[in-house]
Formats: C-alpha cells, structure tokens, sequence
C-alpha cells in the first residue's frame, strides 16, 4: 500500500510537469470595441487596439497590444475581412480565395509548417482553423489561421507569435474570434 501511493504521488508530479511544458494562460477579459465605421463589431482585451492597414480595398487590420512593436516574437492578430459581391458560397470561395492566398503569403513565409487542422466558427458559420509553427532557435514561431465565409464576407484571422507569447495568449485569440459579428446591412 505504502509503495502504492508513492507511485501514485510520482505519477502526479509527472503529470503536473507535463502542463507546466505546455501551460497557456486563461483568457484575458474583453470589452467591445467601439468604432461605427467598421462593418462588424468585435471585443478585445483593456490596452489592445484594432488598427486598419494600408491595403488596396481597405479590407486589413492588426489587432495587438497598444504596446506592441514590430518583431516575430509579439504576439499580434491580423484580420482580413472583405465584403463579398457573390452569393454562393463557391463563388464567394473562388471570388476571395487569391486575396486570401497573397494576404497569406505576405504574412506567413515557406518555412512554417501545418501541424493541426480544426473546425471552428465565425459568427455562427463554419471556418477551418490551421496551426502552423517553425522553429526558431531554442523554440518556435507559431500561429493559427482561421478562415471562413458568411453570405455577405470572407473572413481570415492569422495570429502569430514566439512559444512563449503564444501560449500566453492563443486563449485570448480564441475569445476574440468568438466575439466577432457582422453588422447587419
């Protein structure tokens, strides 16, 4: 019995070091953020901000910490959100599928590497989320591209960082994918 329960205390303790390896932090909390002039609304954590790029069909924003500065190793959200001129939803995937693919290969270069497939959603629709990764000295660059389509846009996420940013905030990311809706015409 005595040896029973040290190798059950040892199988804890192997347990517990196996998340600590690959501890993500909880979400942050997040509030809306307010601008009228966006076709959809969305909510993001105090001190985070939503900043449109400059694109040729104003369809590019960047949602990082209101700290954030440029490098592989911060955590940052790219949002492409791009109203649609079709109605069926193969036209619309064959309508955006080269802006997304040159979006795409603007942001994430050949050396990533998809390690993971899943089925989300965005606003209530079907979207197809990708993990990708590379490693990087010691670590890894990861990231996650979420893409979908409403009857009205095509809809992508990237969000990319260092293991160490990441872990700290893919929850967050998750959260803020869930709070985008699309404003009704």
């Amino acid at each position: 019995m005595h040896l029973r329960h040290r190798l059950g205390l040892f199988a804890l303790a192997g347990l517990l070091l196996c998340g600590a390896c690959s501890y993500q932090a909880k979400a942050l909390p997040l509030s809306p953020w307010v601008d009228e002039s966006l076709p959809f609304t969305i909510s993001l954590p105090e001190n985070w901000e939503l900043v449109a790029l400059a694109s040729d069909d104003n369809t590019q924003y960047r949602i990082a910490p209101d700290d954030y500065s440029e490098g592989d190793e911060n955590f940052r959200v790219y949002l492409y959100f791009s109203k649609t001129q079709s109605e069926a939803r193969d036209e619309i995937l064959e309508e955006s599928s080269q802006k997304l693919e040159n979006w795409m290969d603007e942001l994430i270069d050949d050396d990533y590497e998809i390690y993971n497939k899943s089925e989300l959603k965005i606003d209530k629709k079907p979207a197809v989320g990708l993990d990708f990764a590379k490693p990087v000295d010691d670590s890894y660059l990861v990231g996650r591209v979420v893409i979908g389509t409403h009857k009205t846009h095509t809809i992508a996420f990237v969000a990319m960082a260092d293991k160490a940013s990441w872990d700290a905030n893919v929850r967050t990311f998750d959260k803020i994918i869930r709070s985008l809706k699309i404003k009704s015409d």
